[in-house]
């Protein structure tokens, strides 16, 4: 039995993701913000954890990547959930009566042209979770957008998403690597010199390999300084993804492997 840490609670897009990864007699455990349940599994409190690493409307999702830059963990596996949105309230609420609306930044940017059209006048708030958005639904003036609605509550507004076959892909990450799966992610610090992102991306095309994709992030370290995360697909053996890493360390400033890994 493992124990598996998520954003949220049971009315959560990554409790959703959760249950589709888990095995019989896994225990899921809930934290109020994706870098906490990320944290868990170094520390302890969980075995795995499962978080949104990025989204077909809303892009990446920056507290995953930079917890993945920072933290000892890897990627063991992924998942790919339709995240439809809906607009939830207390029973009895109309959309008129609505002031105040809640959720995640990432499920809000889901549904910028909904809210611009029908809350213009609507004061649009993110908080840590879906999840908490639901909690503080408490009368006719509130409501959250979320995936289900919670006790006492219902759907005002179905799939309000501004795209309809939006998707989230999920992350599961664990303190050790699995040596299986058809593809691998890679963190990497270029060396401050023209050209260097091309060198490293070249090392890529040397060895046939096809880039699925690359995303910028800040160092954190000072303006202007920047890791770049690139997965790649990858049906090779071990010893020639060490060949592929070894490539790509000589090139790189700084280089983190965050692991081989297969889609369920």
């Amino acid at each position: 039995m493992s124990r598996i840490s998520f954003l949220g609670d049971k009315y959560t897009h990554t409790y959703a993701a959760a249950r589709k990864v888990m095995c019989d007699g896994d225990e899921l455990i809930g934290f109020h913000t994706i870098y906490e349940s990320i944290l868990a599994a170094t520390n302890g409190k969980s075995d795995y954890a499962i978080a949104p690493i990025e989204n077909s409307c809303g892009g990446s999702i920056a507290d995953t990547l930079d917890a993945l830059w920072t933290l000892p963990l890897y990627i063991t596996k992924e998942t790919v959930l339709a995240v439809p949105q809906n607009l939830i309230g207390i029973a009895g609420t109309e959309k008129h009566d609505i002031e105040v609306i809640y959720s995640h930044p990432q499920a809000i940017s889901q549904c910028n042209d909904y809210l611009r059209r029908y809350f213009e006048k609507a004061d649009v708030i993110a908080v840590s979770s879906t999840a908490q958005a639901l909690s503080l639904v408490k009368d006719g003036r509130t409501a959250a957008i979320a995936r289900v609605a919670g006790e006492g509550q219902t759907v005002i507004d179905g799939e309000i998403e501004d795209v309809k076959n939006n998707a989230t892909r999920f992350v599961l990450l664990s303190g050790e690597p699995t040596d299986a799966g058809g593809k691998c992610s890679v963190v990497f610090e270029t060396r401050n010199k023209p050209g260097a992102l091309v060198d490293v991306l070249g090392v890529l095309r040397s060895f046939g390999l096809n880039m699925s994709k690359i995303e910028s992030r800040p160092h954190k370290s000072m303006l202007g300084r920047y890791v770049f995360f690139v997965d790649f697909d990858f049906d090779g053996t071990d010893g020639e993804l060490t060949e592929v890493l070894g490539a790509l360390t000589r090139t790189t400033l700084a280089l983190k492997f965050l692991g081989r890994y297969g889609s369920v």
